[in-house]
Protein backbone atom coordinates (compact mmCIF):
# COMPACT_ATOMS: atom_id res chain seq x y z
CA UNK A 1 0.00 0.00 0.00
CA UNK A 2 1.23 3.46 -0.57
CA UNK A 3 1.67 6.22 2.24
CA UNK A 4 -1.06 7.98 0.05
CA UNK A 5 -3.77 5.16 0.20
CA UNK A 6 -3.02 4.68 3.97
CA UNK A 7 -3.55 8.40 4.48
CA UNK A 8 -6.58 7.35 2.79
CA UNK A 9 -7.61 4.27 5.49
CA UNK A 10 -6.36 6.56 8.27
CA UNK A 11 -9.53 9.04 7.41
CA UNK A 12 -11.75 6.51 6.77
CA UNK A 13 -11.14 4.62 9.80
CA UNK A 14 -11.58 7.77 12.10
CA UNK A 15 -15.04 8.60 10.11
CA UNK A 16 -15.76 5.09 10.87
CA UNK A 17 -16.40 6.09 14.30
CA UNK A 18 -18.05 9.10 13.72
CA UNK A 19 -20.76 7.28 11.16
CA UNK A 20 -21.02 4.75 13.96
CA UNK A 21 -22.91 7.66 16.19
CA UNK A 22 -24.96 9.28 13.06
CA UNK A 23 -25.25 6.98 10.28
CA UNK A 24 -23.69 9.42 8.49
CA UNK A 25 -19.82 10.70 8.40
CA UNK A 26 -17.75 8.42 5.88
CA UNK A 27 -19.21 10.26 2.79
CA UNK A 28 -20.77 13.36 4.87
CA UNK A 29 -17.03 14.36 6.05
CA UNK A 30 -14.56 12.47 3.92
CA UNK A 31 -15.99 14.08 0.83
CA UNK A 32 -15.08 17.67 1.35
CA UNK A 33 -11.55 15.82 3.02
CA UNK A 34 -10.50 14.16 -0.04
CA UNK A 35 -11.43 16.99 -2.29
CA UNK A 36 -8.71 18.99 -0.40
CA UNK A 37 -6.28 16.67 -0.36
CA UNK A 38 -6.75 17.05 -4.19
CA UNK A 39 -8.62 14.15 -5.15
CA UNK A 40 -11.34 14.44 -7.99
CA UNK A 41 -15.12 13.46 -7.54
CA UNK A 42 -15.10 10.11 -8.75
CA UNK A 43 -11.72 8.71 -7.02
CA UNK A 44 -13.12 10.21 -4.41
CA UNK A 45 -16.67 8.40 -4.43
CA UNK A 46 -14.86 5.08 -5.46
CA UNK A 47 -12.64 5.51 -2.37
CA UNK A 48 -15.41 6.45 0.66
CA UNK A 49 -18.19 4.22 -0.89
CA UNK A 50 -17.59 0.72 0.10
CA UNK A 51 -16.56 1.56 3.64
CA UNK A 52 -20.30 4.06 4.09
CA UNK A 53 -21.62 0.45 2.45
CA UNK A 54 -20.72 -1.59 5.15
CA UNK A 55 -21.39 0.58 8.07
CA UNK A 56 -24.72 1.35 6.66
CA UNK A 57 -25.70 -2.46 6.15
CA UNK A 58 -24.02 -3.65 9.80
CA UNK A 59 -26.28 -0.82 11.26
CA UNK A 60 -29.47 -1.78 9.38
CA UNK A 61 -28.69 -5.46 10.11
CA UNK A 62 -28.32 -4.69 14.14
CA UNK A 63 -30.93 -2.02 14.23
CA UNK A 64 -33.12 -3.82 17.23
CA UNK A 65 -35.96 -1.49 18.61
CA UNK A 66 -34.70 1.14 16.77
CA UNK A 67 -36.33 -0.18 13.47
CA UNK A 68 -38.60 2.91 12.43
CA UNK A 69 -40.97 2.95 8.76
CA UNK A 70 -39.01 4.47 5.78
CA UNK A 71 -41.28 6.63 3.44
CA UNK A 72 -41.57 5.18 -0.04
CA UNK A 73 -39.84 8.63 -1.61
CA UNK A 74 -36.56 7.23 -0.97
CA UNK A 75 -37.03 4.93 -3.72
CA UNK A 76 -39.82 6.36 -5.96
CA UNK A 77 -37.72 10.11 -6.08
CA UNK A 78 -34.93 10.05 -3.77
CA UNK A 79 -33.02 6.99 -5.38
CA UNK A 80 -33.38 8.40 -9.24
CA UNK A 81 -32.34 11.67 -8.45
CA UNK A 82 -29.45 10.25 -7.25
CA UNK A 83 -28.64 9.03 -10.56
CA UNK A 84 -29.39 12.33 -12.40
CA UNK A 85 -27.27 14.14 -9.71
CA UNK A 86 -24.13 11.75 -10.37
CA UNK A 87 -24.52 12.05 -14.24
CA UNK A 88 -24.18 15.77 -14.01
CA UNK A 89 -21.31 15.45 -11.56
CA UNK A 90 -19.27 13.71 -14.56
CA UNK A 91 -18.28 16.06 -16.37
CA UNK A 92 -21.87 17.64 -16.82
CA UNK A 93 -22.38 21.31 -16.35
CA UNK A 94 -22.50 21.70 -12.78
CA UNK A 95 -19.24 19.51 -12.28
CA UNK A 96 -17.15 22.83 -11.44
CA UNK A 97 -19.51 23.81 -8.56
CA UNK A 98 -19.06 20.49 -6.37
CA UNK A 99 -17.33 22.40 -3.93
CA UNK A 100 -19.01 25.17 -3.32
CA UNK A 101 -22.13 22.74 -3.14
CA UNK A 102 -20.47 20.82 -0.65
CA UNK A 103 -19.34 23.97 1.65
CA UNK A 104 -23.00 25.62 1.30
CA UNK A 105 -24.94 22.04 2.17
CA UNK A 106 -22.92 21.62 5.16
CA UNK A 107 -23.29 25.03 6.34
CA UNK A 108 -27.14 25.39 6.28
CA UNK A 109 -27.69 22.55 7.40
CA UNK A 110 -25.91 23.25 10.30
CA UNK A 111 -27.59 26.93 10.96
CA UNK A 112 -31.02 25.25 10.61
CA UNK A 113 -29.66 22.12 13.56
CA UNK A 114 -28.37 25.24 15.76
CA UNK A 115 -31.69 27.48 15.79
CA UNK A 116 -34.59 25.81 17.08
CA UNK A 117 -36.96 28.14 15.26
CA UNK A 118 -35.64 27.39 12.24
CA UNK A 119 -36.07 23.33 13.04
CA UNK A 120 -39.84 24.02 13.31
CA UNK A 121 -39.92 25.74 10.15
CA UNK A 122 -38.39 23.14 8.59
CA UNK A 123 -40.22 20.60 10.38
CA UNK A 124 -43.90 21.85 8.43
CA UNK A 125 -42.12 21.98 5.07
CA UNK A 126 -41.37 18.76 4.95
CA UNK A 127 -44.89 17.93 6.38
CA UNK A 128 -46.12 19.73 2.92
CA UNK A 129 -43.33 18.96 0.75
CA UNK A 130 -41.94 15.13 1.40
CA UNK A 131 -42.32 14.10 -2.01
CA UNK A 132 -39.72 17.11 -3.12
CA UNK A 133 -37.62 17.38 -0.65
CA UNK A 134 -36.48 13.47 -1.19
CA UNK A 135 -36.35 15.03 -4.78
CA UNK A 136 -33.97 17.49 -3.74
CA UNK A 137 -32.18 15.42 -1.18
CA UNK A 138 -31.22 13.01 -4.22
CA UNK A 139 -29.99 15.44 -6.75
CA UNK A 140 -27.61 17.07 -3.89
CA UNK A 141 -26.51 13.65 -2.83
CA UNK A 142 -25.59 12.51 -6.79
CA UNK A 143 -23.70 15.69 -6.98
CA UNK A 144 -21.65 15.98 -3.57
CA UNK A 145 -22.02 13.54 -2.10
CA UNK A 146 -23.03 15.00 0.47
CA UNK A 147 -27.04 14.89 0.98
CA UNK A 148 -26.49 13.29 4.17
CA UNK A 149 -26.58 16.98 5.59
CA UNK A 150 -30.04 17.23 4.58
CA UNK A 151 -30.65 13.90 5.65
CA UNK A 152 -30.12 14.47 9.17
CA UNK A 153 -32.48 16.93 9.52
CA UNK A 154 -34.96 14.90 8.13
CA UNK A 155 -34.44 11.92 10.20
CA UNK A 156 -34.36 14.08 12.81
CA UNK A 157 -37.41 15.84 11.99
CA UNK A 158 -39.31 12.74 11.73
CA UNK A 159 -37.68 11.43 14.92
CA UNK A 160 -36.56 12.29 18.64
CA UNK A 161 -34.31 8.57 20.27
CA UNK A 162 -30.73 8.38 18.54
CA UNK A 163 -31.73 5.12 17.79
CA UNK A 164 -34.32 6.07 15.23
CA UNK A 165 -32.74 8.70 13.81
CA UNK A 166 -29.42 6.00 13.06
CA UNK A 167 -31.37 3.50 12.12
CA UNK A 168 -33.51 6.52 9.51
CA UNK A 169 -29.87 7.40 7.97
CA UNK A 170 -28.54 4.21 8.36
CA UNK A 171 -31.11 2.74 5.60
CA UNK A 172 -30.73 5.74 3.74
CA UNK A 173 -27.40 5.75 3.05
CA UNK A 174 -27.43 2.21 2.33
CA UNK A 175 -29.70 2.49 -0.51
CA UNK A 176 -27.74 5.71 -1.89
CA UNK A 177 -24.57 3.76 -1.93
CA UNK A 178 -25.88 0.97 -3.63
CA UNK A 179 -27.22 3.25 -6.33
CA UNK A 180 -24.27 5.18 -6.51
CA UNK A 181 -21.76 1.95 -6.83
CA UNK A 182 -24.07 0.63 -9.18
CA UNK A 183 -23.86 4.10 -11.52
CA UNK A 184 -20.09 4.19 -10.95
CA UNK A 185 -18.85 0.74 -11.71
CA UNK A 186 -20.91 0.71 -14.84
CA UNK A 187 -22.38 3.45 -16.44
CA UNK A 188 -19.60 5.97 -15.39
CA UNK A 189 -16.84 3.06 -16.22
CA UNK A 190 -14.71 3.84 -12.79
CA UNK A 191 -15.45 -0.36 -11.08
CA UNK A 192 -11.52 -0.38 -11.14
CA UNK A 193 -11.62 2.25 -8.05
CA UNK A 194 -14.34 0.57 -6.18
CA UNK A 195 -12.44 -3.41 -6.69
CA UNK A 196 -9.18 -1.90 -5.64
CA UNK A 197 -10.51 -0.62 -2.16
CA UNK A 198 -11.31 -3.55 -0.52
CA UNK A 199 -9.60 -2.88 2.59
CA UNK A 200 -11.14 -0.19 3.75
CA UNK A 201 -14.16 -2.45 3.93
CA UNK A 202 -12.60 -4.54 6.36
CA UNK A 203 -11.13 -1.07 8.15
CA UNK A 204 -14.77 0.66 8.15
CA UNK A 205 -16.00 -3.34 9.86
CA UNK A 206 -13.72 -3.41 12.33
CA UNK A 207 -13.90 0.07 13.94
CA UNK A 208 -17.81 -0.51 13.71
CA UNK A 209 -17.55 -3.62 15.41
CA UNK A 210 -14.71 -2.91 17.88
CA UNK A 211 -15.55 0.69 18.58
CA UNK A 212 -17.71 2.73 17.08
CA UNK A 213 -20.95 1.01 18.44
CA UNK A 214 -19.95 0.67 21.54
CA UNK A 215 -19.28 4.38 22.03
CA UNK A 216 -22.97 4.81 20.22
CA UNK A 217 -24.56 3.17 23.15
CA UNK A 218 -22.93 5.22 25.58
CA UNK A 219 -23.72 8.60 23.97
CA UNK A 220 -26.43 11.02 25.06
CA UNK A 221 -28.85 12.16 22.17
CA UNK A 222 -27.91 15.87 23.58
CA UNK A 223 -24.05 14.69 22.47
CA UNK A 224 -25.23 12.90 19.42
CA UNK A 225 -27.06 15.98 18.22
CA UNK A 226 -24.31 19.06 19.48
CA UNK A 227 -21.73 17.21 17.68
CA UNK A 228 -23.48 16.11 14.05
CA UNK A 229 -24.05 20.22 13.96
CA UNK A 230 -20.57 21.23 15.03
CA UNK A 231 -18.85 18.88 12.42
CA UNK A 232 -21.17 19.98 9.53
CA UNK A 233 -20.18 23.64 10.28
CA UNK A 234 -16.56 22.84 10.41
CA UNK A 235 -16.04 21.28 7.57
CA UNK A 236 -18.91 23.66 5.50
CA UNK A 237 -16.40 26.54 6.44
CA UNK A 238 -13.43 24.43 5.57
CA UNK A 239 -14.60 23.18 1.66
CA UNK A 240 -15.67 26.91 1.27
CA UNK A 241 -12.27 28.14 2.31
CA UNK A 242 -10.93 25.95 -0.72
CA UNK A 243 -13.23 27.16 -3.12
Amino acid sequence: MTPEYLTILAVIAILSVVQSFFGMGILVFGTPALLLMGYDFATTLGYLLPASFIISLLQVLSAGFGRVPVSRHLYLLCLPGIGAGLWLSDGGPLSTWTNTLVGATLLISAFVRFWPPSQRMFAIMLDKHLPSYHLVMGIVHGLTNLGGALLAILASGLNTEKEAIRYTVAHYYLAFSVVQMLLLATIMEHHSILTGNLPAVGVSAAVYLLIGNRLFVRTSNWTYDAALTAFMALYGVAVLLKT
